[in-house]
């Protein structure tokens, strides 16, 4: 409870409008809803919930604004995430989920961790690295590289151990070295990745992790 509190999970039940009726019955406009993503039109021009049947992750700026929701969907289906896209708000290039919690430690040891995943981030949290910031469900950008370095001098890479996250560690210290940052690419047991080694061996295991980057 005190995670799901600290982190604002919700969910998105899987109805189809019950945002958008209380949205309306809220006085919203529904056209200004679907431009910050949270409904949609069809054909007929009725609206619809963006999110539905999900575990809803708020996103918050580095000041701690609400900017967008991510939503991971319970159970079996695909997507597997649905972020909001681009907004007059938000722009998924320039956010780092769960940097506004981050912030300070990362500016106390001038060190941040980067990680795949909302779920990646809480562990880590958890665990006590609380230094662990993501981008969201894209690409590390040179945007994202320019935002951490506003906090610190060094990046840990804690991605997924398969050949997928990998790859992308490989991508993302490119990035971070071309802005100027230290970097080191943290190594887990293969398959594993930060949500699954907190529940596999525990806190002190994720901990390692990050002090064992390279």
């Amino acid at each position: 409870e005190e995670v799901i509190a600290f982190w604002e999970l919700g969910y998105a039940p899987d109805l189809g409008e019950a945002l958008t009726v209380h949205l309306q019955r809220a006085g919203f406009s529904l056209a200004e809803c679907r431009t910050l993503f949270l409904t949609d039109q069809d054909q007929s021009g009725g609206y619809f919930d963006r999110f539905r049947g999900r575990l809803m992750f708020p996103i918050r700026d580095e000041k701690g604004d609400l900017v967008a929701f991510g939503g991971r969907i319970m159970g079996d289906g695909h997507p597997k995430y649905i972020n909001s896209g681009d907004t007059p708000l938000f722009k998924k290039s320039k956010i780092l989920y769960g940097l506004h919690r981050a912030k300070d430690n990362i500016a106390k040891t001038s060190r941040a961790v980067l990680v795949e995943g909302y779920l990646d981030v809480i562990a880590c949290h958890r665990a006590g690295v609380k230094q662990a910031v993501a981008s969201l469900g894209t690409a590390f950008t040179e945007e994202h590289a320019k935002l951490l370095h506003r906090w610190c001098e060094e990046v840990v890479v804690l991605y997924d151990a398969d050949e997928a996250g990998e790859k992308a560690a490989v991508k993302a210290n490119d990035i971070l070295t071309a802005e100027g940052l230290r970097t080191r690419i943290a190594l887990m047991p293969k398959g594993e990745d930060p949500d699954t080694l907190l529940r596999n061996e525990g806190p002190n295991a994720v901990i390692q992790a990050v002090d064992s980057g390279m």
